[in-house]
């Protein structure tokens, strides 16, 4: 197997309007009370928009050829459709000493980050720009085995990868010479864990009132045969069809594409239909990274007319 990695800020794709995602935005039961406002009902069938980057014949056939590969009535192993995410949990607020912090949870994928700053950064020399400072690391437990130094590498590799993803996001001008920390912690490091920590990490720098160009949102797909399928979960990649796969990070408002990770060999057509499918999948849980932020908001207790919370919603 091949693996390509690299990031890029063209206008990215979705896929045409034959294929169709589905999510869920769920709070657990036994918080149904303390954060009712973050109760969402289901995302069905929402069609996505015309790709930007990629023609509309080239989008109609990357759909075309998904929905031919995966009929409507096919299942994966866990119940869901080809082109559903796993439902996703949202919340900020996480910890309570942090500037801003963030939750992430899915199916074997739990993730918390708590962001801190600006903060004078004495040791730099003087910039124009503030910098991100991204540190990942994983619970004693989120995998299951006692850690080994092949975990404290993976931890510095994808602490890199967050800074890469996130750092073109961020008004960096806004806080010269100063710093921003993010700590990350995997508490369950299943399959995805990386898209989950790059949307947690903009989630809780969003909740710390850092100024964002936009919200990061990172999805997968992975090829299963002839089939596409969406958000693969640790069970599907025993699946002996198991192919290719690939992470995509955004900013849907902007369309910019800020990190893209490749694993395995695939045409070039097959790849431009996983950066559509990607992009849309990225759109969709950038809806509901909005809808959480709105909710905490109102939570909070900030007063939003129809009209401020229309330009919010806009503005993320």
């Amino acid at each position: 197997q091949s693996e390509h990695t690299g990031t890029s800020t063209p206008k990215h794709t979705a896929m045409a309007s034959s294929s169709s995602f589905t999510t869920t935005y769920k709070p657990r039961k036994q918080q149904q009370t303390n954060d009712k406002s973050h109760q969402q009902d289901t995302h069905e069938n929402k069609q996505p928009q015309a790709p930007s980057s990629l023609s509309s014949s080239a989008a109609a056939a990357a759909g075309a050829a998904a929905a031919a590969a995966a009929g409507p009535r096919d299942k994966r192993r866990d119940g869901r459709g080809h082109f559903q995410l796993r439902p996703p949990y949202l919340k900020v607020g996480a910890v309570s000493r942090a500037a801003g912090s963030a939750y992430v949870e899915m199916e074997g994928v739990k993730v918390i980050c708590g962001v801190y700053g600006p903060t004078s950064n004495a040791r730099a020399q003087y910039s124009d720009k503030g910098t991100l400072s991204c540190s990942l690391e994983f619970a004693p437990f989120a995998r299951g085995a006692r850690r080994t130094r092949k975990d404290e590498q993976e931890e510095r590799a994808i602490s890199m990868i967050l800074e890469e993803a996130i750092t073109v996001s961020i008004q960096l001008d806004k806080f010269p010479k100063a710093v921003v920390k993010a700590w990350v912690v995997v508490l369950e490091g299943g399959l995805g864990y990386l898209g989950a920590a790059i949307s947690c990490v903009s989630l809780a720098l969003a909740d710390a009132g850092i100024e964002l160009y936009g919200l990061v949102a990172a999805a997968s797909v992975a090829s299963l045969g002839k089939t596409m399928i969406v958000d693969p979960s640790c069970s599907e990649t025993e699946d002996p069809r198991y192919g290719g796969s690939m992470l995509l990070a955004c900013i849907p408002s902007l369309q910019q594409i800020t990190y893209v990770s490749q694993k395995g060999s695939m045409e070039s057509k097959a790849a431009q239909d996983m950066v559509a499918l990607c992009s849309e999948a990225c759109s969709i849980l950038h809806d509901l990274m909005k809808e959480c932020l709105v909710a905490d908001a109102l939570q909070k207790g900030l007063q939003i007319s129809s009209d401020n919370k229309k330009n919010v919603e806009d503005t993320l």
